[in-house]
């Protein structure tokens, strides 16, 4: 007898599953490699469910422009939906980016 297998795709999943598999990703795959694979991972990548933990101490200390920095936590702290509930990021360029990572 033929075992019969239902197949499910991987864009099906439960966005907070994904979202708890792409953690263990590279900042930079997830901001460059995971939303160009299909529709439903860039959604679940450019909204809260990888964001609620925010860790780019290690990129944040390669980087040498606030600007670029400061539009990063922009970026990311928008996209956890305001409900992050950790930021690792060093070097704040200036009080007032401290003060928006505060008052999220």
């Amino acid at each position: 007898m033929e075992e019969h297998r239902e197949e499910r795709c991987w864009e099906d999943l439960l966005p907070d599953a994904l979202g708890l598999i792409f953690r263990n990703l590279s900042l930079q795959e997830m901001l460059t490699v995971v939303p160009r694979v299909c529709k439903s991972w860039s959604r679940v990548v450019s909204g809260p469910y990888c964001w609620q933990e925010i860790d780019i101490q290690e990129w944040s200390q390669q980087q040498n422009k606030p600007d670029q920095l400061t539009r990063m936590v922009h970026t990311l702290v928008t996209r956890s939906g305001d409900s992050f509930r950790r930021i690792s990021v060093s070097g704040l360029p200036n009080d007032s980016l401290f003060t928006f990572i505060a008052n999220q």
